[in-house]
């Protein structure tokens, strides 16, 4: 190695070659020359934003402003139909002080046309499982199903939504196909339910489809004990009597006598028990026309609300296979899984046009005074069942609020 290539020796200063304070300096230059890029940079980004905040507010505002509007007007109501006022309102006059949501409703204000009872809105059914699955009410204008197995108190669900009906001082129809009418009318009594004011207040009609079959009317009617004859006497005027019930259209003229007796137009509850009778005395085709007819012509037409009840055992899930037939349908099983050597009931809703409703499954019981009534099967499942009147022992099984079970 040559002398001036040894590290320590470096060439002097204005000969060839760079010293390492030059070396230095320029680095130094570079690092300022970044860093006043980097500034520059950085303030313009500063000035164009502020440029873009100065130039926002406007738009900005003006979007806020069209947003709040909109939000008011859906909040505002009509005062003669009640529902949102969708689009720009209508000014009042000084007979019908507005804003209206059209001048249908302005004139009908003015005219004293009163619409706006709530009745054929939504309805809440007073079942407690029902209830917390459609926690916004029932449309009051819907035919809806409730099918389920066998053992699943299809029938004392019927008849609470009729009891609940009469104790909120509404009427009630009963179309009965399986039974007669001094055995609809224990189902209620069995539930520690004193039918007898009601009966006397006008406020309930059976649709009897059942007696009128009895080949010996006389030897079934002689055959009542005190009992059955003193309440058979009670609520003889609120039988309406059909002679044939394989003709759908004898049944539906004799629903619409006892809809008319009892004044039912946006009040009440009917209830048709069952569907699976009907099956057995006409051809499906007849049974699907009936319940299109009864639909238009009780639930949509007068807004009355009908529950009808089927069962699912058999081939067929459902006694008419066209589901859209119906407005609601409401499935009940029953479930061994969720508790070990327990088979539970339980209640969901599959289906229900113009509601919203909980997709979940609501585990309940039935209980003498009370009715259907929701547990938790988890925890409450023996205070519930040793009770034996559904009002439990030790640890209450109460319902504080939508208690649902199963997956």
């Amino acid at each position: 190695m040559d002398d001036a290539d040894r590290p320590g020796n470096r060439p002097p200063e204005g000969q060839t070659g760079r010293t390492v304070d030059e070396k230095r300096q320029r680095r130094h230059q570079r690092q300022r020359q970044h860093q006043h890029q980097h500034q520059h940079q950085h303030q313009y980004q500063q000035r164009q934003y502020r440029q873009d905040q100065h130039r926002e507010p406007r738009y900005r505002q003006d979007q806020h402003r069209q947003l709040q509007h909109r939000q008011h007007r859906r909040q505002q109501r009509c005062p003669h139909c009640t529902y949102p006022i969708a689009d720009e309102p209508v000014q009042g006059t000084d007979d019908a002080p507005g804003p209206f949501c059209s001048e249908a409703c302005r004139d009908g204000e003015a005219d004293d046309e009163i619409v706006r009872e709530h009745g054929y809105k939504r309805f809440p059914t007073g079942v407690e499982p029902l209830d917390a699955l459609v926690p916004r009410g029932i449309p009051s204008n819907a035919f809806v199903l409730l099918t389920g197995d066998e053992g699943t108190r299809r029938s004392e669900l019927t008849t609470e939504l009729v009891w609940r009906a009469l104790t909120r001082g509404e009427p009630a129809v009963i179309v009965a196909f399986n039974d007669p009418p001094i055995a609809v009318l224990e189902r209620f009594f069995t539930l520690d339910w004193n039918l007898l004011p009601f009966l006397e207040m006008d406020r309930l009609r059976i649709v009897d489809c059942f007696t009128h079959r009895l080949e010996d009317r006389d030897a079934f009617q002689s055959t009542r004990n005190d009992w059955g004859q003193f309440v058979g006497g009670v609520a003889e005027d609120a039988v309406v009597a059909v002679r044939d019930p394989s003709d759908l259209r004898e049944v539906a003229s004799a629903l619409e006598r006892a809809l008319d007796d009892l004044e039912m137009t946006e009040t009440g509850v009917t209830v048709l028990d069952s569907i699976d009778e009907i099956d057995t005395l006409v051809q499906d085709r007849l049974l699907h026309n009936f319940v299109k007819d009864v639909r238009a012509t009780v639930c949509k037409a007068r807004f009355v609300p009908m529950f009808a009840s089927a069962t699912t055992s058999g081939d067929r899930a459902y006694p008419i296979d066209d589901e859209y037939v119906f407005d609601g349908i409401v499935d009940l099983r029953l479930a061994d899984h969720i508790v070990p050597e327990t088979r539970l009931t339980q209640l969901g809703v599959r289906k229900l046009v113009g509601a919203q409703f909980v997709p979940q499954w609501a585990t309940y019981a039935v209980g003498p005074g009370r009715g259907l009534f929701t547990f938790d099967p988890a925890t409450e499942s023996t205070d519930v069942f040793t009770a034996g009147t559904g009002t439990g022992t030790g640890t209450e099984a109460r319902f504080d609020g939508p208690s649902y079970g199963g997956p």
